[in-house]
């Protein structure tokens, strides 16, 4: 008996130890959402390994987005080994982490699921070089312009709405983003689209950001 699991670290151990009779769980785990400030993936592969529950993984090719990048990031991958598909680097980073029972990858074509046999029944742990690899690739991919916050005198959760902005924008849609955009937009936190224009939040920013135009757009993302 187990669950799928899209919450924080801190309730996933809540559950845990409210009802250890639970067999698996499981979790969303790639190298890319890793250290994720929504998703959490690290941190949760951790709380079930204290519990010492195995982990069924979903979202191990982050539907399909670690399966190609660009030709420059997928350059990095293939320098190292041109024979190796740049889906398998993402599913040997998974397997190669403790507690993983199960990895649920989707595939679409005779190819990809050939692609994906081949790695997993000749499987080889990823070393050291290649775990350094795996992380100059994921910077690489974070590198991307998103928009950097550190925090508002005002009560709209700003830093929280941009963290999920950024997620969407890097990872894709995900009804986990939106929840979190509504879980930091609940109870005395006002939405986006609730922004006054009064411009106190942009006169103490750090960074000198035009929030009032960014909490547009992430109006126009998430107040739908």
């Amino acid at each position: 008996m187990g669950f799928s699991f899209h919450d924080t670290p801190e309730f996933l151990d809540q559950v845990l130890t409210e009802h250890p009779e639970v067999d698996f769980v499981q979790l969303q785990l790639n190298y890319l959402d890793w250290n994720n400030g929504v998703i959490q993936s690290k941190k949760n592969l951790e709380i079930a390994r204290k519990h010492h529950k195995p982990v069924v993984v979903m979202e191990p090719i982050k539907g399909g987005t670690l399966a190609s990048f660009s030709e420059d990031i997928e350059q990095i991958y293939k320098n190292y080994d041109s024979s190796k598909s740049i889906a398998s680097w993402a599913l040997r980073f998974i397997a190669s982490k403790e507690g993983v029972m199960t990895i649920l990858s989707g595939m679409s074509t005779l190819e990809q699921m050939n692609d994906n046999l081949a790695t997993m029944s000749n499987f080889v742990p990823l070393n050291n070089e290649e775990y350094k690899l795996v992380d100059q690739v994921t910077k690489t991919v974070l590198s991307k312009p998103t928009i950097p916050c550190t925090g508002c005198p005002l009560n709209i959760q700003i830093p929280d709405l941009f963290t999920a902005y950024n997620s969407q924008i890097l990872y894709g849609e995900s009804s986990r983003y939106q929840t979190w955009y509504q879980d930091h937009t609940s109870d005395d936190h006002a939405k986006a689209n609730q922004c006054l224009k009064c411009g106190q939040c942009e006169g103490v920013c750090p960074q000198h950001l035009k929030i009032i135009s960014l909490l547009k757009e992430v109006s126009n993302v998430f107040d739908k």
